[in-house]
């Protein structure tokens, strides 16, 4: 086959080759995540398990017909989870409710609606970090085909599919990011050296 300047690899094929030559730099978040992980003493996706986690947090969890949401009562942090919602659902959610226990504080509906809005995007971001930690992913030998990877994941950390695909689409954007700016500040030196 001519070299065509490119290649039809898939975005994971690229993604594994850019981990030989890309550093990777948790963002805070992951890096939050990542120490929560090990004070809960879970290294591994087989040992997540929500009830464990919400025990070593001293969390209750409640389940209940309304909306879900996480609350403090009396300095006892409570999550209610919709009962009507799937496992995957379930999970997820407790990820995002228990953002709020640990990272926000007061009652949301007392607050400006923007500043109500940035706690949920936070709590979104949390939510996506913390069902599919970054240290867990990296360690992880992914099938080169998304479709295939995003079913792994899926399966491997009882996420829904969709939730997975943004997942992993967040984890491979992140790593192309730390290629590119690989390639400009090479390109940048290289520019130098040559003045």
């Amino acid at each position: 086959m001519p070299n065509l300047g490119f290649s039809f690899k898939t975005q994971i094929e690229h993604t594994f080759e850019m981990e030989m030559t890309v550093m990777y730099l948790y963002s805070d978040l992951e890096d939050f995540v990542r120490k929560l992980y090990y004070f809960l003493k879970i290294s591994k996706a087989y040992q997540i398990d929500k009830f464990l986690i919400a025990e070593k947090l001293n969390v209750s969890i409640r389940y209940f017909d309304e909306t879900s949401e996480a609350i403090s009562i009396n300095n006892k942090n409570y999550i209610f989870l919709n009962k009507s919602l799937s496992r995957p659902q379930r999970w997820q959610v407790f990820a995002h409710e228990l953002c709020h226990i640990l990272r926000h504080s007061g009652y949301q509906y007392n607050m400006p609606l923007l500043f109500r809005e940035l706690q949920e995007w936070q709590a979104d971001c949390f939510m996506y970090h913390f069902c599919v930690p970054t240290f867990m992913l990296k360690e992880m030998e992914l099938p080169l085909r998304i479709n295939e990877a995003t079913w792994f994941v899926a399966e491997t950390f009882n996420v829904e599919i969709e939730f997975a695909r943004k997942r992993l689409n967040m984890w491979i954007n992140k790593r192309q990011s730390f290629l590119l700016q690989k390639r400009v500040a090479e390109s940048v030196t290289l520019y130098e050296r040559s003045r």
